[in-house]
């Protein structure tokens, strides 16, 4: 691979997959986000890939000498439609939509009997699942991410796991050298500027333009990203705040989706040592909003048969939304899908109920959303708002694997 810029060494990774890595003779770093694939998982991993190739020998000790560095999207290219923002963003960054490399594409280009000649780095999650962890479970050679600890991959260097805003600001703060500015640098290149708002992207939405769930590594990764792209320009502060209402507007632009496309755009799934599946889905428009759009039966129809498709034994639902008159809100939609996670999910909501704050809807907006205990399906209003998937996952997979 020989490239400059961020977008050039995108394309000669996206040649190197279309070409066929089943004869490469070298080593391939594969770079790769979780399985929600949102801003946050793009982001991190194609800058890490992009910074470990261009400044392996002054940085990453001992992740180089690969022949290539993949940074791979990890969903199929199905998928990458559901996802508004990521156009957006592609679109801003002049990168063309086909360039980016999904797992159902880097999968297809390897030699599956020689798996060993592939290292992987994690961004964004910590523990390597499905298929892809299968076959590279025994690879895994760097970490950073921001989720709980699941404890795996303890000879990964480096192995940073940090409870920040947003997994970009760790490769920030890990690759500090190349936006950190002297005192006398009062300009920067068409390159860097480009890294730059790259990065910025899913800090500001993770974050909400540093208003919710930012730390000081998000705030100080903000701070350096925008002086790298305002360099020489004037104003640049006002920028970065329409910089966050598009990609806030393209996020949400999810009104021509089906039910289905709604609960698989932004989900993650675990399966548990005991057998046991749950799925979380995340959305951006409200519970309310989807069952007036599907009506109710068609919501709890399109749960169950997304439920069967998944074969998931649990299934929560989960929203984050501007309400006109509450403000910024969340709900919560928890369903029981088989006989072995009955016991399971009732046992998460007698502790969710106290730790999130669930509120049953009430029959003036639940729109028929009444809490059926003969169905196994609950929704709620959460007024613990600080708590998003990250804080919902690990309690229930708790329960569920007991």
């Amino acid at each position: 691979m020989t490239a400059k810029s961020i977008q050039q060494f995108l394309a000669a990774a996206r040649s190197a997959v279309r070409s066929g890595l089943k004869s490469t003779s070298g080593r391939i770093l594969l770079v790769t986000g979780n399985e929600s694939a949102d801003l946050d998982s793009f982001a991190s991993s194609l800058l890490f890939a992009y910074l470990t190739y261009s400044h392996a020998e002054s940085r990453m000790g001992k992740l180089n000498g690969y022949e290539d560095v993949i940074p791979m999207l990890n969903i199929p290219r199905e998928e990458v439609s559901l996802r508004p923002e990521l156009h957006y963003l592609l679109t801003k960054l002049r990168m063309p939509e086909s360039d980016v490399i999904c797992k159902d594409e880097f999968l297809a280009s390897i030699d599956r009997s020689k798996t060993d000649k592939v290292d992987v780095v994690l961004l964004d999650h910590n523990n390597l699942g499905s298929e892809l962890g299968d076959m590279f479970g025994k690879n895994v050679v760097a970490i950073l991410d921001h989720h709980t600890d699941e404890g795996f991959y303890k000879s990964a260097e480096p192995r940073i796991i940090a409870p920040v805003g947003s997994c970009t600001s760790l490769v920030v703060k890990y690759f500090d050298h190349y936006f950190r500015l002297g005192p006398d640098e009062f300009s920067t290149s068409d390159e860097q500027k480009d890294v730059a708002w790259l990065g910025l992207a899913p800090i500001l939405v993770d974050t909400a333009n540093l208003t919710s769930k930012q730390t000081q590594e998000d705030i100080d990764a903000v701070a350096m990203l925008v002086r790298v792209v305002s360099a020489g320009i004037a104003g640049v502060g006002g920028e970065k705040e329409g910089y966050y209402s598009e990609l806030m507007a393209a996020k949400r632009s999810i009104d021509s989706f089906s039910l289905r496309d709604i609960l698989r755009k932004d989900y993650k799934e675990w399966l548990e040592d005991n057998g046991i599946r749950v799925g979380i889905s995340s959305s951006v428009k409200s519970l309310v909003w989807t069952s007036k759009k599907f009506g109710w039966e068609g919501v709890k129809t399109g749960i169950e048969s997304w439920a069967n498709e998944r074969k998931l034994d649990a299934y929560i639902f989960m929203d984050s939304f501007q309400d006109p008159e509450e403000g910024y809100r969340r709900d919560l939609l928890v369903s029981v899908c088989s006989e072995k996670g009955n016991v399971r999910v009732r046992k998460f909501l007698d502790s969710a109920q106290i730790e999130f704050q669930l509120e049953p809807f009430s029959e003036k907006d639940c729109l028929g959303m009444l809490n059926n205990d003969k169905d196994g399906l609950w929704c709620f209003k959460q007024r613990n708002l600080k708590a998003s998937r990250k804080q919902v996952a690990p309690l229930v997979r708790h329960f569920m694997q007991e």
